[in-house]
């Protein structure tokens, strides 16, 4: 008798569940806009000719309508999966997974020194609840986290839809605050807050294994992509020159990373000094609206011509 009504209590408790599963991953489908795996498993082509990846330095790129205006100036089809703080190991990820059902003749990484001194950026990024929260339920994902032994301590989180039933934004628009509030504003330098982004963002003593780990995944993703025919581009993104002055070894960093890229045969460009006007930032190191148009028309859309054939 005890035993059927332990089963009956299970039993019930596992429909509520579904119940709210399938509810979570409704709502999923009518509020997700920006997240990457959405955006993935609703892209409207098969074939691309670039995945857009990387950090926050990337995603304004894809902010209000700034993907259509590249494609129509480039004559090219874009889809950007960059992640905010998103290190190597959640820039692969996005990417074979959007492999499983799309191609791409291109991938453009846009690269920060940061995604190689910390897995905060890379395993505990990956880890955080709202990256899987508006994430639609697609067999192909749960075969590419089980892929990566990195990734595969997502899937319980990913498959039970934890991070989905527990979403408290599961009715609030899909769209970052930068785009939604900062995009068109002009950043003010303020010294202290400068340093205290820089403090947040990057050791300060990057342990040289850690480096050399992620390193090494860079190097391993590199000739995934070759070895399916698709071009790697990778570009240092726009930065002000004071912010560029605080981050700890970036001048030797950037050297480095022109130097593995001319060893893995892949193209490099570097943009940092590229946008040098304070007016053109949201932030202290973040294209605004006016800095994002000038910043494509003048190095990102020749770029994106030169190689989508």
């Amino acid at each position: 008798m005890h035993t059927r009504r332990a089963i009956l209590f299970v039993l019930i408790g596992l429909f509520l569940y579904l119940c709210l599963y399938a509810g979570s991953e409704a709502l999923v489908y009518h509020y997700a806009e920006r997240n990457r795996f959405f955006m993935i498993r609703t892209a409207p082509l098969r074939q691309y000719d670039y995945v857009i990846v990387g950090a926050s330095h990337a995603m304004p790129f894809d902010f209000e309508d700034m993907n259509r205006r590249l494609e129509a100036a480039s004559g090219t089809h874009l889809i950007n999966l960059s992640i905010e703080g998103g290190g190597v190991l959640p820039a692969r990820l996005v990417v074979d997974y959007f492999l499983a059902a799309h191609s791409t003749r291109n991938v453009l990484y846009f690269l920060d020194s940061f995604a190689f001194q910390s897995a905060q950026w890379n395993e505990a990024r990956l880890a955080d609840a709202s990256v899987f929260a508006r994430a639609p339920f697609d067999p192909a994902l749960v075969a590419t986290l089980w892929r990566y032994p990195w990734a595969r301590q997502n899937l319980p989180d990913y498959v039970s839809g934890f991070s989905k039933i527990n979403n408290p934004g599961r009715f609030a628009p899909d769209v970052s605050e930068a785009e939604a509030k900062n995009f068109h504003t002009v950043y003010r330098p303020i010294a202290y807050l400068d340093r205290q982004r820089i403090q947040y963002l990057y050791p300060a003593r990057p342990d040289p294994a850690t480096v050399q780990r992620y390193r090494d995944a860079f190097t391993d993703f590199a000739r995934f992509l070759r070895e399916r025919g698709i071009r790697l581009i990778v570009v240092r993104p726009p930065i002000p020159a004071r912010i560029a002055g605080l981050i700890p070894g970036e001048a030797a960093w950037g050297a480095e990373i022109a130097e593995l890229a001319r060893g893995l045969d892949i193209v490099f460009r570097d943009f940092s000094g590229a946008v040098a006007k304070e007016t053109l930032y949201y932030n202290s190191d973040h294209l605004n609206r006016d800095g994002v148009l000038e910043f494509a028309g003048a190095q990102l859309v020749p770029l994106l011509v030169q190689y989508r054939e």
